[in-house]
């Protein structure tokens, strides 16, 4: 038997907003509801929700390590220890270690299937629910991956089965890290949330009405 060890170092990720918000706001103007009469625009799921939600989505950046380490243990410990002393144990019959660095993407939003509108009523209310932001994708920026280093003992050989799974490693935690992060989570929703309010009075206002947003804590 031998004594493996994965590890995953992770860095405070650095936060970019999927797009700026000047880019965003010229965004929402393309969807006016033309040829409509004040106070007559419905509001509900739309293809104009779907773009918005993708304008809102987060990208985070984390620098990850993927890391694996086994050590020798039973009979190449042995080997190391007592009957190769000589050599003072450097020959690490049985250890192998690998390491990659890599930047990580994790992007954040909002499912534009769960968002709720309706109205406006006759007071120029439209009610809107937005669900909480999830972990839409997980990734590694290929540009940032870093020449693998791994450190062989005597006969000893990392395969490519070990490297996946450090590296599949590294992207679970990272994943998990996420999900933790109700700072990140909390900004995705909000951007959303921003969005859908300026798209809807910019809505009013192109058929000349003058529309508020009601936020809801559930589904309607």
């Amino acid at each position: 038997m031998t004594r493996r060890r994965t590890g995953i170092r992770r860095y405070v990720p650095s936060i970019v907003a999927g797009v700026l918000c000047l880019a965003a706001v010229a965004g929402i103007l393309l969807f006016p509801l033309n040829g409509k009469d004040a106070g007559t625009a419905r509001f509900s799921e739309s293809a104009s929700v779907s773009t918005i939600c993708e304008l809102a989505t987060l990208k985070s950046y984390y620098h990850n390590v993927a890391m694996f380490e086994e050590k020798p243990e039973g009979f190449n410990q042995v080997l190391n220890d007592v009957l190769l002393w000589p050599f003072g144990g450097y020959t690490k019959i049985g250890y192998k270690q690998f390491w990659l660095e890599y930047s990580g993407i994790v992007e954040t939003g909002i499912d534009a299937s769960q968002i709720r509108m309706n109205g406006p009523d006759a007071k120029g209310v439209v009610a809107v629910y937005v669900p909480e932001a999830r972990i839409i994708n997980v990734y590694a920026d290929e540009s940032s991956l870093t020449e693998p280093l791994s450190e062989n003992g005597w006969f000893t050989v990392i395969s490519g089965k070990e490297k996946a799974d450090a590296f599949a490693k590294a992207q679970s935690a990272m994943r998990e890290e996420a999900e933790n992060d109700r700072a990140l989570l909390s900004r995705a929703k909000e951007n959303a949330k921003m969005l859908l309010e300026q798209y809807i009075v910019n809505t009013g206002r192109e058929i000349g009405a003058e529309y508020t947003v009601q936020w809801l804590d559930s589904p309607v």
